[in-house]
Formats: structure tokens, sequence, C-alpha cells
């Protein structure tokens, strides 16, 4: 199975803001715990299906929905991860020790384009600052995000806590 690291996504007629959202460089590098009530192997589909209380770990990755579907190509590489809950939520510590948080009625992680969708009630939190939308995008490598809502009366919300001065203040 391909290693893989998490950050956060979305967007329609959204807002785009760049936010260090940069993983702890050894995650993607630590094995990877799944568990899980249920497990369905679709070796024909290449898809691994984990349903009930799943709860997905990798270094300081923490991912729990749900259900978990995992999709791979035939050279068995990630491709796809679909994660739906009641919020399904992950969690990741940044280079700099500082906690990601994300939650979403479905999150949708793209390997090959480093892309983490968030849809549905979405929230992400990057130490302290938010963003809410029906949708929030982010790309992993260039850590671009874009977030939108989608209903006309709905709107995007964004709360960005003052940077402290050098010398504390």
């Amino acid at each position: 199975m391909k290693q893989y690291y998490y950050a956060v996504l979305s967007g329609f007629m959204g807002l785009a803001m760049s936010l260090n959202t940069a993983a702890i460089d050894g995650d993607r590098d630590q094995p990877i715990q799944v568990e899980a009530d249920t497990l369905e192997i679709r070796d024909d589909e290449n898809i691994s299906i984990y349903s009930g209380n799943v709860s997905l770990i990798q270094g300081s990755m923490q991912i729990r929905s749900d259900r978990l579907v995992i999709h791979f190509n035939d050279e068995n590489e990630l491709l796809l991860l679909e994660m739906t809950g009641n919020p399904a939520t992950f969690r990741q510590l940044s280079n700099d020790n500082k906690e990601m948080f994300g939650q979403a009625d479905k999150l949708d992680y793209h390997e090959p384009k480093s892309l983490l969708i968030l849809s549905g009630s979405a929230r992400f939190d990057n130490n302290g600052d938010t963003i809410e939308g029906s949708s929030i995008r982010i790309n992993t490598i260039s850590d671009y995000i874009e977030a939108s809502s989608s209903k006309p009366d709905e709107r995007v919300r964004v709360v960005i806590q003052p940077k402290l001065k050098k010398g504390g203040q």
C-alpha cells in the first residue's frame, strides 16, 4: 500500500486563502493502522471498505469516520480515500507542531492531485484560524485553500487570529 499524508480542501463561488497546512514530514513514512467493525475487500474493484467506528492512524494523522472506502489502482497504489460520518473528522500536526483539524459530512482525499475535499457542514481549523462552508478544498502541496457555500443565502465564514508581534506583543 502506497504511503500518503493528509491536510485539507473545497469550493464553487469561494474564498481562496493560503494557510501553512504542511503536515509533519515523517507522517507519510509511518505505517497505516486501520480499525473498524467490519472490512470488505473487493479485489476485482480495487477497493477496501471499512465500516462502523472507523479509525485510521498514520504518524500524527488521525481520521475517524463511520465508513471509509479506499480506492487503489492496479499497482495497489492509493488513488482515493472516501470518508463519511456524522461528522467524519481528521487531526494532524504540522511541522511546527500545531494541530490541524477538519470535519465534514464527507471527506475525500485524492492522492494523485494531493487534494482534500470536505463536503457538507465543512470546517477546517489550523492553529485557531478557521474556515467554515458547505465545501472546503485544500491542495496539500501548494497550501491553496478554497471554500464555498452551496446555497445563495449561505456564506463562507473565516476567523483569522491576530498574529503576535515579535517580542510577544
